[in-house]
């Protein structure tokens, strides 16, 4: 994680799911090539490799089911490219984990509407008089896990997040940057009296405003009206309470490299406040289509990128999610679905892309963290093809994102593997 300054921190005060995996389940083993077919309810799934190195994870799962006194959720973070600022694998995800282990809320989100067709799962967001900043559009400000900001833009901006959650939300909370002659913005839940928040500070620094409720609230709107601009790195609507929330952080087009832009103070402040118990890393496909990329030094990076991320997360357990399969024609081409007329035209998996796949299994099993196989879940090669054919389609025309469904179906394996594992840590002895 790279940043050209340091980053002061600080904070300011204030039944219907297992019906559907099962169906989607049934639809990859019939027309996908994926089986199902365990020799016994306790036998490890092939996809997932190294579950043990999920114990961690697996005890906070226990400890929910105990249901023992604790008020704090069991937080999994998902960082990656396209696939997971996509909230469908994700979102089915949550849906999962929330209904077997119980709800906690949305947690926490870029601020705004970070990107064109952003459709995050269990709130609905507006905006109005903001821009949005990546790595390449700026120099100096702090980035987090999204790797974006949102800046005010005078006279006037606002920003709503709405809980579809029927119990709503009892925990508010922003980040924002404080800086020299830094201006105001206010915060209301559910119409309620605004909150001012200064963003003035003697130097940059990184600071949260965040409100705990005494009630299920639903909607919290913050207004900037002043200059020079707010400058917000993300905000959460969740519950005090046990039970799970799912964060995904996904950002298009990003590779693993994405690490490197993050700023160390900000993600080292929002993964304390968060202490994941489980960090997904879902990179790949993107360095997979680069026909030029060095081996050897993407895997350092890989493994270097991963690493820091981790020790970020106090040592949190990391399950590598390999980049599923996806196929490209030659500019130009427009061939049909696995074939073509010519074979310049036809579909094909870029050479890189099982390299990147490969390379990813062995660093996770050098560095004892856990793999799943996404490629193999899906059926292998050509299966992005099948997807794409499938009646309705399971995959996009690109070759390489999923539909709506698709998704859902691989986030149904991927419960069915975890869950797995957990039974068989489960079944293990103890040593008091």
């Amino acid at each position: 994680m790279g940043a050209e300054q340091r980053w002061p921190v600080g904070r300011v005060a204030g039944a219907s799911l297992a019906v559907a995996a099962a169906v989607g389940i049934l639809l990859l083993q019939a027309c996908f090539g994926t089986r199902e077919t365990p020799p016994s309810p306790l036998a490890p799934s092939p996809r997932l490799s190294s579950p043990e190195a999920l114990a961690p994870f697996f005890a906070n799962l226990a400890a929910l089911d105990a249901n023992e006194a604790r008020r704090r959720p069991v937080r999994i973070l998902q960082i990656g490219d396209s696939h997971t600022a996509n909230d469908s694998l994700s979102g089915r995800l949550r849906d999962r984990f929330q209904a077997r282990f119980g709800p906690a809320g949305r947690g926490w989100l870029p601020a705004g509407i970070p990107y064109k067709y952003y459709r995050p799962h269990l709130v609905r967001v507006s905006e109005s008089g903001w821009r949005h900043l990546k790595p390449n559009d700026h120099s100096g400000v702090a980035l987090g896990l999204d790797a974006i900001v949102a800046e005010s833009q005078p006279p006037d901006a606002s920003m709503t997040i709405e809980s579809t959650d029927p119990a709503g939300f009892d925990y508010f909370a922003v980040d924002f940057i404080a800086q020299p002659e830094g201006s105001a913005f206010t915060v209301s839940v559910d119409g309620g009296a605004p909150i001012r928040v200064s963003t003035a500070a003697a130097a940059p620094a990184i600071k949260r405003f965040d409100l705990r409720l005494d009630h299920g609230a639903h909607r919290a709107e913050l207004r900037a009206a002043e200059r020079p601009p707010v400058i917000l790195l993300g905000w959460t609507v969740e519950r005090q309470v046990a039970g799970i929330i799912y964060e995904n952080h996904g950002t298009i087009g990003a590779t693993i490299g994405l690490v490197n832009r993050m700023t160390p103070e900000a993600i080292a402040f929002e993964m304390a406040e968060r202490q994941p118990a489980l960090l997904i890393i879902a990179f790949g496909t993107n360095e997979g289509f680069d026909d030029s990329l060095d081996m050897p030094r993407y895997a350092a990076r890989f493994q270097d990128d991963v690493a820091a991320l981790r020790r970020a997360a106090k040592g949190a357990p990391v399950l590598v999610l390999g980049p599923p399969d996806g196929n490209r024609a030659e500019r130009g081409c427009k061939p049909d679905p696995c074939g073509a007329v010519t074979a310049e035209c036809a579909w094909h998996e870029p050479p890189k892309l099982a390299a990147v796949r490969d390379a990813q299994r062995r660093i996770a099993a050098q560095q004892g963290w856990a793999y799943w196989d996404w490629f193999d879940a899906m059926g292998g090669t050509c299966s992005i093809d099948r997807l794409t054919a499938a009646n309705p389609p399971q995959a996009m025309p690109d070759h390489v994102h999923f539909s709506t469904p698709g998704y859902q179906a691989m986030a149904d394996l991927l419960f069915h593997d975890l869950m797995r594992g957990y039974d068989i840590w489960k079944a293990q002895p103890r040593t008091s």
